[in-house]
């Protein structure tokens, strides 16, 4: 029986329990539940769900009298989610993850969302679960600060395909520029904030990163999405987003300790990895996010080397050649 149907057999129940004085039996329930709607319901499944039923602690006693049952307590509420121990001890998880984004207002939105789910369970279960979640922690990338009224216009314009004029400081520069924009796609990545967006100067899809953007105003214009924009040639979900970077396939060579660390891991969706004779791997996968990739090799030090594509190898050839110059002798 699925989920659903148990909730809604719960959900009558309690309203008849609830809204009337006739004290229904068990017969009585399923029937009404086969008419009401048409599934096929035993007074035996009835007896089950009222024993579940006083087991979340609803106050239903059966009147020999009258033969059928009744709320001791009719300000009694049936919670609105049946959430377990275990249940809630995933959701403290997402909540420690969720520091990630406290540079967000979804943030706050989602603690909100928690801290009601919390008071739909008992309170020994809340403490059981308080207990076992002091033995986690989770660690997040550093994050931006955004300003407020800069995510209040975003999102307005976001969600009501509304025009935005923003103040953009960009990197290298003293001062900021106004651009006008159709906001299209938010992308969270690693403590940052994106947002892709057409924009009117360039006159295509443009990215800003939002804790560079010192003003923001929700424009009177309205605008309809691109018929071919697609997010997903702008961002890759395993390695970030940077925009005007081709798609190609990459080659990465590992070998060491990292060749051992590499497999471990799905790094990325539609990543290969091909075995050495020598104990090496060769990591393959397709992306359009070079620099990033750049970025991500440079961790492993020596123990990592770009093959592929040809292009980014010699980015990065000379990019640490540079590195090495800093750290020789005057």
């Amino acid at each position: 029986m699925s989920y659903r149907a148990i909730t809604r057999r719960t959900s009558y129940i309690d309203s008849r329990l609830r809204h009337t004085q006739d004290y229904p039996s068990a017969t009585d329930l399923a029937r009404e539940l086969r008419e009401e709607f048409g599934e096929d319901v035993t007074p035996r499944t009835i007896q089950r769900d009222i024993d579940k039923m006083r087991d979340r602690g609803a106050p239903v006693e059966y009147d020999p009298a009258r033969h059928g049952y009744f709320y001791t307590d009719r300000a009694w509420q049936l919670p609105a989610l049946n959430l377990t121990e275990g249940d809630l001890l995933a959701l403290m998880v997402g909540d420690r993850a969720l520091e990630g984004y406290q540079n967000s207002p979804y943030y706050d939105e989602l603690r909100s969302v928690f801290e009601r789910l919390t008071d739909l369970l008992p309170e020994k279960v809340s403490i059981a679960s308080r207990d076992l979640i002091a033995q986690i922690s989770v660690i997040a990338d550093p994050v931006t600060r955004i300003d407020t009224a800069v995510w209040e216009s975003v999102r307005e314009g976001l969600y009501r395909n509304r025009t935005i004029a923003i103040h953009y400081h960009s990197p290298g520069r003293d001062d900021s520029v106004v651009r006008i924009v159709d906001p299209l796609h938010l992308v969270g990545h690693r403590g940052e904030w994106y947002l892709l967006c057409w924009s009117h100067h360039h006159q295509s899809v443009r990215i800003y990163a939002l804790f560079r953007i010192k003003e923001a105003r929700v424009r009177d214009e309205t605008f309809s999405k691109p018929e071919k924009f697609c997010a997903a040639e702008y961002i890759d979900p395993s390695f970030g987003v940077f925009i005007n970077e081709e798609a190609v396939e990459i080659a990465l060579r590992f070998d060491g300790e990292a060749a051992r660390m590499i497999p471990e891991r799905q790094w990325h969706r539609e990543q290969k990895v091909e075995n050495r004779p020598d104990g090496s791997i060769i990591l393959r996968f397709r992306t359009n996010q070079q620099s990033q990739v750049l970025f991500w090799v440079s961790q492993w030090g020596p123990g990592a080397e770009i093959l592929e594509p040809p292009e980014l190898r010699e980015r990065a050839r000379q990019w640490f050649s540079d590195t090495a110059e800093r750290y020789h002798p005057s």
